[in-house]
């Protein structure tokens, strides 16, 4: 396990290398995330494959969830320090203004929340992600019922139905509607579906795949029968 973690850790600065800065995420990722020990971070984050693949093992394709999903995160922590000027001059506002000064605390209050319903995305939506090699298939998600944990599937045979699916969430339903983005119903049974619907059964849901990404997936599962 240590040689794993190791190996891990040397590939990590190469993976950095090549993210952009996107203002206060990637500045709380390089002075306080990554000094947490990576044993710890696992707990939280999928595993990097690059230093875990199997003798003659190949990724084929990673399939993470739809740009969206992490749009407030990108507004509210890439445009951070437009945000917090916004509110100090709205601080102000209300200190000099013949209202009441207990609510000139409403702006950093607002942001304060947006803020961390911004990370709790951003971390749902670093924690979703498939994984097709020419050996497995590993989907990590969010452990249900034990947030903010991670969980990670692999499973050896091909999955028997992809079936796409709107989202249950109106807001990420939606954006389905205009960008062709599908919950993916992912499944080793076929033909067991949930009674006056044509969703799957005993099915992994993965939300919010793109419809590039689905096909791609599709043309591995399928394209080689």
């Amino acid at each position: 396990m240590s040689d794993q973690l190791e190996a891990v850790e040397q590939v990590e600065p190469e993976l950095e290398a090549v993210e952009v800065p996107r203002g206060l995420q990637h500045w709380l990722n390089q002075t306080i995330w990554q000094r947490i020990p990576l044993k710890y971070r696992q707990n939280f984050e999928p595993e990097v494959l690059r230093a875990q693949l199997l003798e003659g093992e190949q990724q084929q394709i990673e399939v993470k969830l739809a740009w969206y999903r992490e749009l407030l995160a990108n507004i509210v922590f890439g445009y951070f320090i437009w945000w917090f000027i916004a509110a100090v001059i709205l601080t102000v506002i209300l200190l000099i203004s013949p209202l009441n000064h207990f609510i000139a605390i409403i702006p950093f209050a607002t942001l304060f929340l947006v803020m961390i319903e911004a990370a709790r995305e951003l971390l749902e939506y670093k924690q979703w992600r498939l994984i097709k090699t020419n050996k497995r298939l590993i989907i990590s998600l969010p452990e249900r019922g034990s947030w903010p944990l991670v969980d990670n599937i692999e499973m050896g045979d091909l999955p028997k139905v992809l079936d796409t699916n709107w989202s249950p969430n109106p807001v990420w339903r939606l954006f389905q509607f205009f960008t062709g983005a599908r919950d993916v119903y992912i499944s080793l049974t076929a033909f067991k579906f949930e009674k006056g619907t044509a969703r799957v059964l005993d099915a992994i849901v993965i939300p919010d795949i793109m419809p590039g990404e689905v096909f791609k997936l599709k043309q591995l599962v399928f394209g080689k029968k």
